[in-house]
Protein backbone atom coordinates (compact mmCIF):
# COMPACT_ATOMS: atom_id res chain seq x y z
CA UNK A 1 0.00 0.00 0.00
CA UNK A 2 1.41 3.34 -0.92
CA UNK A 3 1.30 5.71 1.66
CA UNK A 4 1.29 9.29 0.99
CA UNK A 5 2.00 12.22 3.15
CA UNK A 6 2.32 16.11 2.50
CA UNK A 7 4.38 18.82 3.95
CA UNK A 8 5.07 22.46 3.40
CA UNK A 9 8.85 22.02 3.61
CA UNK A 10 11.19 18.91 4.68
CA UNK A 11 14.82 19.17 5.95
CA UNK A 12 16.76 15.92 5.45
CA UNK A 13 19.18 15.68 8.37
CA UNK A 14 17.86 16.24 12.39
CA UNK A 15 21.47 17.78 13.35
CA UNK A 16 22.23 20.42 14.58
CA UNK A 17 22.16 22.78 11.45
CA UNK A 18 18.88 20.84 10.44
CA UNK A 19 17.23 21.11 13.34
CA UNK A 20 18.34 24.81 13.58
CA UNK A 21 16.93 25.49 10.44
CA UNK A 22 13.42 23.73 11.63
CA UNK A 23 13.36 26.23 14.92
CA UNK A 24 14.27 29.47 13.35
CA UNK A 25 11.69 28.89 10.27
CA UNK A 26 9.21 27.65 12.98
CA UNK A 27 9.94 30.56 15.27
CA UNK A 28 10.66 33.26 12.45
CA UNK A 29 6.36 32.20 11.77
CA UNK A 30 6.71 30.09 8.73
CA UNK A 31 3.36 29.37 7.69
CA UNK A 32 3.22 25.71 6.83
CA UNK A 33 4.33 21.92 7.92
CA UNK A 34 7.90 21.52 8.64
CA UNK A 35 9.13 17.47 8.68
CA UNK A 36 12.27 16.92 9.62
CA UNK A 37 13.84 13.73 8.77
CA UNK A 38 16.41 11.71 10.91
CA UNK A 39 16.93 8.61 10.81
CA UNK A 40 19.37 7.75 13.93
CA UNK A 41 16.89 9.81 17.13
CA UNK A 42 19.55 8.37 19.35
CA UNK A 43 22.12 10.78 17.45
CA UNK A 44 24.51 8.18 18.31
CA UNK A 45 27.15 8.56 15.60
CA UNK A 46 25.84 12.23 14.94
CA UNK A 47 28.79 14.84 13.67
CA UNK A 48 27.12 17.10 16.40
CA UNK A 49 27.15 15.11 19.47
CA UNK A 50 31.14 14.09 18.24
CA UNK A 51 31.99 17.43 18.25
CA UNK A 52 34.32 18.92 21.18
CA UNK A 53 31.70 22.07 20.59
CA UNK A 54 33.60 24.88 20.28
CA UNK A 55 32.62 28.36 19.16
CA UNK A 56 35.44 31.10 18.19
CA UNK A 57 35.37 34.51 15.95
CA UNK A 58 38.67 34.14 14.90
CA UNK A 59 38.25 33.83 10.69
CA UNK A 60 39.72 34.97 7.97
CA UNK A 61 36.33 36.02 5.96
CA UNK A 62 33.62 38.59 6.99
CA UNK A 63 31.20 35.64 6.20
CA UNK A 64 32.23 33.39 8.33
CA UNK A 65 33.42 36.20 11.11
CA UNK A 66 29.73 37.44 10.89
CA UNK A 67 28.38 33.80 11.05
CA UNK A 68 30.59 32.95 14.31
CA UNK A 69 29.23 36.60 15.82
CA UNK A 70 25.71 36.04 15.26
CA UNK A 71 25.77 32.44 16.64
CA UNK A 72 28.05 33.33 19.78
CA UNK A 73 25.44 36.01 20.82
CA UNK A 74 22.84 33.36 20.21
CA UNK A 75 24.65 30.85 22.73
CA UNK A 76 24.83 33.33 25.11
CA UNK A 77 21.10 33.28 25.34
CA UNK A 78 20.74 29.70 24.53
CA UNK A 79 18.68 28.99 27.60
CA UNK A 80 16.47 31.81 27.60
CA UNK A 81 15.44 30.83 23.90
CA UNK A 82 14.99 26.93 24.11
CA UNK A 83 13.04 27.44 27.31
CA UNK A 84 10.01 25.18 26.94
CA UNK A 85 6.89 24.04 29.83
CA UNK A 86 9.42 21.14 30.06
CA UNK A 87 12.32 23.91 31.14
CA UNK A 88 15.77 25.85 30.07
CA UNK A 89 18.36 23.45 28.69
CA UNK A 90 21.65 23.83 30.12
CA UNK A 91 24.38 23.66 27.70
CA UNK A 92 27.16 24.28 30.11
CA UNK A 93 29.36 27.46 28.09
CA UNK A 94 32.24 27.81 29.33
CA UNK A 95 33.38 31.68 27.34
CA UNK A 96 37.07 30.65 28.41
CA UNK A 97 38.13 31.56 24.76
CA UNK A 98 40.15 30.60 22.17
CA UNK A 99 44.19 31.17 21.78
CA UNK A 100 45.90 30.78 19.01
CA UNK A 101 49.78 29.96 19.82
CA UNK A 102 52.22 31.65 17.00
CA UNK A 103 55.86 31.04 16.47
CA UNK A 104 57.80 32.95 13.80
CA UNK A 105 56.49 30.98 10.95
CA UNK A 106 52.62 32.04 11.33
CA UNK A 107 52.92 34.86 13.52
CA UNK A 108 52.37 37.45 10.47
CA UNK A 109 49.23 35.75 9.39
CA UNK A 110 47.56 35.76 13.25
CA UNK A 111 48.60 39.65 13.55
CA UNK A 112 47.16 40.35 9.83
CA UNK A 113 43.44 38.20 10.96
CA UNK A 114 43.89 40.31 14.20
CA UNK A 115 43.38 43.59 12.36
CA UNK A 116 40.83 42.13 10.13
CA UNK A 117 38.67 40.96 13.10
CA UNK A 118 39.04 44.17 14.92
CA UNK A 119 37.88 45.91 11.49
CA UNK A 120 34.13 43.31 12.40
CA UNK A 121 34.46 43.64 15.69
CA UNK A 122 35.52 40.96 17.08
CA UNK A 123 38.03 42.53 20.12
CA UNK A 124 41.04 39.83 19.19
CA UNK A 125 44.38 40.32 21.12
CA UNK A 126 47.73 39.60 20.33
CA UNK A 127 49.44 38.67 23.22
CA UNK A 128 52.95 38.43 23.69
CA UNK A 129 54.96 35.57 25.27
CA UNK A 130 54.55 36.97 29.22
CA UNK A 131 50.74 37.21 28.60
CA UNK A 132 50.49 34.47 26.98
CA UNK A 133 52.36 32.20 30.03
CA UNK A 134 49.29 34.44 32.41
CA UNK A 135 46.70 32.69 30.29
CA UNK A 136 48.56 28.91 30.56
CA UNK A 137 51.68 28.99 33.22
CA UNK A 138 52.43 25.44 32.01
CA UNK A 139 53.56 26.29 28.78
CA UNK A 140 56.50 25.96 26.79
CA UNK A 141 57.36 29.09 24.92
CA UNK A 142 60.94 28.57 23.80
CA UNK A 143 59.45 28.47 19.85
CA UNK A 144 57.02 30.94 20.40
CA UNK A 145 56.29 34.63 19.20
CA UNK A 146 53.16 35.24 21.27
CA UNK A 147 49.61 34.42 20.52
CA UNK A 148 46.05 35.28 19.55
CA UNK A 149 43.39 35.37 21.95
CA UNK A 150 39.78 35.96 21.64
CA UNK A 151 38.04 36.53 24.83
CA UNK A 152 34.89 35.00 25.13
CA UNK A 153 34.41 32.42 22.48
CA UNK A 154 35.14 28.86 24.26
CA UNK A 155 33.15 25.38 23.86
CA UNK A 156 29.84 23.93 25.34
CA UNK A 157 27.98 20.48 26.13
CA UNK A 158 26.95 19.59 21.89
CA UNK A 159 24.44 17.57 22.78
CA UNK A 160 22.80 19.43 25.39
CA UNK A 161 22.68 22.17 22.14
CA UNK A 162 20.93 19.55 19.71
CA UNK A 163 18.16 18.54 22.03
CA UNK A 164 17.43 22.05 23.10
CA UNK A 165 17.00 22.56 19.64
CA UNK A 166 14.90 19.79 18.47
CA UNK A 167 12.69 20.56 21.83
CA UNK A 168 12.42 23.69 20.93
CA UNK A 169 11.58 22.66 16.95
CA UNK A 170 8.91 20.13 18.43
CA UNK A 171 7.19 23.02 20.83
CA UNK A 172 6.81 24.88 17.65
CA UNK A 173 5.11 22.50 15.56
CA UNK A 174 7.99 20.86 13.87
CA UNK A 175 7.49 17.16 12.85
CA UNK A 176 10.82 14.71 13.24
CA UNK A 177 10.35 11.44 11.49
CA UNK A 178 13.10 9.11 12.22
CA UNK A 179 13.19 7.60 8.40
CA UNK A 180 16.09 7.48 6.43
CA UNK A 181 15.69 9.73 2.89
CA UNK A 182 16.01 6.78 -0.09
CA UNK A 183 14.67 9.08 -3.21
CA UNK A 184 13.85 12.37 -3.94
CA UNK A 185 11.63 12.96 -6.84
CA UNK A 186 12.04 15.60 -8.92
CA UNK A 187 10.54 16.91 -12.06
CA UNK A 188 12.61 18.95 -14.35
CA UNK A 189 13.48 22.06 -12.28
CA UNK A 190 11.13 21.61 -9.74
CA UNK A 191 10.54 19.10 -6.86
CA UNK A 192 7.67 16.99 -5.94
CA UNK A 193 9.07 15.27 -2.26
CA UNK A 194 10.93 12.09 -1.41
CA UNK A 195 10.47 8.42 -0.73
CA UNK A 196 11.51 6.65 2.76
CA UNK A 197 13.03 3.21 3.51
CA UNK A 198 9.91 2.03 4.74
CA UNK A 199 8.06 3.43 1.32
CA UNK A 200 6.32 6.23 2.64
CA UNK A 201 5.95 9.55 -0.36
CA UNK A 202 5.91 12.83 1.74
CA UNK A 203 4.98 15.62 -1.22
CA UNK A 204 6.63 18.55 -0.50
CA UNK A 205 8.44 21.23 -3.42
CA UNK A 206 10.82 22.61 -1.04
CA UNK A 207 13.71 20.02 0.44
CA UNK A 208 16.83 21.24 2.79
CA UNK A 209 19.80 19.30 2.36
CA UNK A 210 21.28 19.29 5.71
CA UNK A 211 22.55 15.90 5.70
CA UNK A 212 26.58 16.81 6.82
CA UNK A 213 28.69 14.06 6.13
CA UNK A 214 25.95 12.58 3.70
CA UNK A 215 25.05 15.12 1.88
CA UNK A 216 26.77 14.64 -1.20
CA UNK A 217 24.56 11.62 -0.98
CA UNK A 218 21.68 13.55 -0.62
CA UNK A 219 22.90 15.83 -3.32
CA UNK A 220 22.88 12.88 -5.60
CA UNK A 221 19.56 11.80 -4.96
CA UNK A 222 18.53 14.76 -6.66
CA UNK A 223 21.00 15.10 -9.47
CA UNK A 224 22.82 17.57 -8.37
CA UNK A 225 26.43 17.09 -7.55
CA UNK A 226 27.80 18.43 -4.41
CA UNK A 227 31.22 18.32 -3.45
CA UNK A 228 30.81 17.26 0.41
CA UNK A 229 32.30 14.15 1.70
CA UNK A 230 32.73 11.99 5.33
CA UNK A 231 36.26 12.45 6.72
CA UNK A 232 37.14 10.83 10.20
CA UNK A 233 38.31 13.10 12.80
CA UNK A 234 39.22 11.63 16.07
CA UNK A 235 39.15 12.92 19.23
CA UNK A 236 41.05 12.09 22.62
CA UNK A 237 40.56 12.43 26.86
CA UNK A 238 43.68 11.95 28.80
CA UNK A 239 44.45 12.71 32.28
CA UNK A 240 48.08 14.61 33.25
CA UNK A 241 49.78 13.43 36.00
CA UNK A 242 48.93 16.53 37.58
CA UNK A 243 45.63 18.43 37.09
CA UNK A 244 45.91 22.66 36.82
CA UNK A 245 44.33 24.19 38.93
CA UNK A 246 42.96 26.64 36.63
CA UNK A 247 40.67 26.94 33.35
CA UNK A 248 42.18 26.16 30.33
CA UNK A 249 41.07 28.59 26.98
CA UNK A 250 40.54 26.52 23.68
CA UNK A 251 44.46 26.40 22.84
CA UNK A 252 45.15 25.88 19.20
CA UNK A 253 49.17 24.74 19.09
CA UNK A 254 51.30 25.51 16.07
CA UNK A 255 51.46 21.74 15.36
CA UNK A 256 47.79 21.93 14.62
CA UNK A 257 47.10 19.72 17.93
CA UNK A 258 44.50 21.61 19.73
CA UNK A 259 43.73 21.30 23.62
CA UNK A 260 41.13 21.92 26.20
CA UNK A 261 39.61 21.18 29.85
CA UNK A 262 36.91 18.32 29.94
CA UNK A 263 34.93 17.33 33.03
CA UNK A 264 37.11 17.09 36.03
CA UNK A 265 40.12 19.18 34.55
CA UNK A 266 40.79 15.90 32.08
CA UNK A 267 41.95 17.18 28.80
CA UNK A 268 40.50 16.66 25.14
CA UNK A 269 42.58 16.61 22.11
CA UNK A 270 42.72 16.30 18.79
CA UNK A 271 44.50 17.06 15.47
CA UNK A 272 43.05 17.01 11.64
CA UNK A 273 44.80 14.26 10.04
CA UNK A 274 45.32 15.31 6.26
CA UNK A 275 46.24 12.21 4.98
CA UNK A 276 42.95 10.59 6.31
CA UNK A 277 40.81 9.51 3.40
CA UNK A 278 36.96 10.29 2.64
CA UNK A 279 34.33 7.50 4.38
CA UNK A 280 32.21 6.58 7.05
CA UNK A 281 35.01 5.58 9.43
CA UNK A 282 34.18 5.59 12.90
CA UNK A 283 37.09 3.78 14.62
CA UNK A 284 39.16 5.39 16.76
CA UNK A 285 42.98 5.06 16.32
CA UNK A 286 45.68 4.90 19.25
CA UNK A 287 48.37 4.60 17.19
CA UNK A 288 47.56 8.23 15.67
CA UNK A 289 47.33 9.66 19.14
CA UNK A 290 50.89 7.98 20.86
CA UNK A 291 52.68 9.13 17.08
CA UNK A 292 50.92 11.96 16.64
CA UNK A 293 49.57 14.04 19.05
CA UNK A 294 51.60 13.36 22.27
CA UNK A 295 54.48 14.47 21.06
CA UNK A 296 53.31 17.90 20.30
CA UNK A 297 51.34 18.06 23.45
CA UNK A 298 54.44 16.81 25.61
CA UNK A 299 56.38 19.51 23.70
CA UNK A 300 54.13 22.46 24.41
CA UNK A 301 53.51 21.24 28.17
CA UNK A 302 55.70 19.36 29.59
CA UNK A 303 53.60 18.51 32.35
CA UNK A 304 51.86 16.22 29.03
CA UNK A 305 54.81 14.34 29.19
CA UNK A 306 52.99 11.75 31.52
CA UNK A 307 50.19 11.32 31.07
CA UNK A 308 47.30 8.73 31.01
CA UNK A 309 44.81 7.81 27.51
CA UNK A 310 41.57 7.52 29.24
CA UNK A 311 39.37 7.20 26.36
CA UNK A 312 38.41 8.62 22.45
CA UNK A 313 36.23 8.69 19.93
CA UNK A 314 36.31 9.08 16.05
CA UNK A 315 33.31 11.85 14.38
CA UNK A 316 32.78 12.95 10.68
CA UNK A 317 33.64 16.08 9.34
CA UNK A 318 31.52 16.79 6.66
CA UNK A 319 34.86 18.08 3.66
CA UNK A 320 33.33 20.77 1.23
CA UNK A 321 36.27 19.90 -1.14
CA UNK A 322 35.72 22.72 -3.10
CA UNK A 323 37.25 25.21 -0.49
CA UNK A 324 36.23 23.96 3.24
CA UNK A 325 33.52 26.52 3.96
CA UNK A 326 29.81 25.49 3.99
CA UNK A 327 27.77 25.99 1.03
CA UNK A 328 24.44 27.83 2.08
CA UNK A 329 21.09 28.37 -0.12
CA UNK A 330 18.93 27.43 -2.83
CA UNK A 331 20.49 25.76 -5.77
CA UNK A 332 20.55 28.17 -8.92
CA UNK A 333 19.07 25.79 -11.50
CA UNK A 334 17.14 23.14 -9.35
CA UNK A 335 13.91 25.40 -7.44
CA UNK A 336 13.36 25.22 -4.24
CA UNK A 337 15.89 22.19 -3.56
CA UNK A 338 17.88 24.29 -0.65
CA UNK A 339 21.69 23.71 1.25
CA UNK A 340 23.17 23.98 4.45
CA UNK A 341 26.47 21.64 4.21
CA UNK A 342 30.19 20.92 3.59
CA UNK A 343 31.11 23.54 7.05
CA UNK A 344 34.42 21.13 7.27
CA UNK A 345 34.45 21.72 11.01
CA UNK A 346 33.03 24.76 11.87
CA UNK A 347 29.07 24.07 11.66
CA UNK A 348 28.54 23.54 14.94
CA UNK A 349 29.70 26.82 15.96
CA UNK A 350 27.88 28.92 12.77
CA UNK A 351 24.39 26.86 13.22
CA UNK A 352 22.39 29.62 14.95
CA UNK A 353 23.24 31.83 12.38
CA UNK A 354 22.81 29.46 8.97
CA UNK A 355 19.47 28.71 10.50
CA UNK A 356 18.49 32.44 10.62
CA UNK A 357 20.14 32.68 7.19
CA UNK A 358 17.86 30.10 5.53
CA UNK A 359 14.41 31.06 7.04
CA UNK A 360 15.13 34.47 5.66
CA UNK A 361 15.77 33.07 2.81
CA UNK A 362 13.23 30.73 1.66
CA UNK A 363 10.34 32.79 3.68
CA UNK A 364 11.41 36.23 2.29
CA UNK A 365 13.59 35.30 -0.57
CA UNK A 366 16.72 37.18 0.71
CA UNK A 367 18.73 37.52 3.82
CA UNK A 368 18.71 40.31 6.06
CA UNK A 369 20.59 39.42 9.00
CA UNK A 370 23.52 37.97 7.40
CA UNK A 371 24.54 38.06 3.92
CA UNK A 372 25.67 34.46 3.36
CA UNK A 373 25.54 34.67 -0.42
CA UNK A 374 29.29 33.94 -0.64
CA UNK A 375 28.86 30.81 0.15
CA UNK A 376 26.09 30.11 -1.90
CA UNK A 377 26.56 27.06 -4.70
CA UNK A 378 26.66 29.08 -7.21
CA UNK A 379 30.46 30.14 -6.28
CA UNK A 380 31.57 26.35 -6.94
CA UNK A 381 29.45 26.95 -10.55
CA UNK A 382 31.57 29.70 -11.49
CA UNK A 383 34.96 28.64 -10.48
CA UNK A 384 35.46 30.58 -7.22
CA UNK A 385 36.48 30.17 -3.85
CA UNK A 386 36.21 31.14 -0.63
CA UNK A 387 39.31 31.42 0.76
CA UNK A 388 39.71 30.75 4.27
CA UNK A 389 42.64 30.39 6.07
CA UNK A 390 41.58 29.73 9.85
CA UNK A 391 40.75 25.93 9.24
CA UNK A 392 41.51 23.84 11.98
Amino acid sequence: MNRERTFDLLIIGGGVIGSSIAYHLANDGFDGRIGVFEKDPTYERSSTVLSVGGIRRQFSTEVNVRLSKYSLAFYQEFGERMETEGGRPEIDFKPRGYLFLGSEKNWPILVRHQAFQKLLGVETQLLNVKETLQLIPDLNTEDLVGSSFSAGDGYMDPHSVLQGFVKKARHLGVEYIHQEVVEILRKGDRLEGVKTKDGTTYVSSSIVNTAGPYAGEVGRMAGIEIPVVPVRRMVYLVKPSRLFDYDLPLVIDTSGVYFLHEAGKQILTGKSRKEEPPGYNLQWDRTYFNEEIWPSLGHRIPLFDELKLMSGWAGLYEMNQWDFNGIIGEHPEVRGFYMAAGFSGHGFQQAPAVGKALSERIQLGRYETIDVRPLGYERILEGRKVLEEEVI
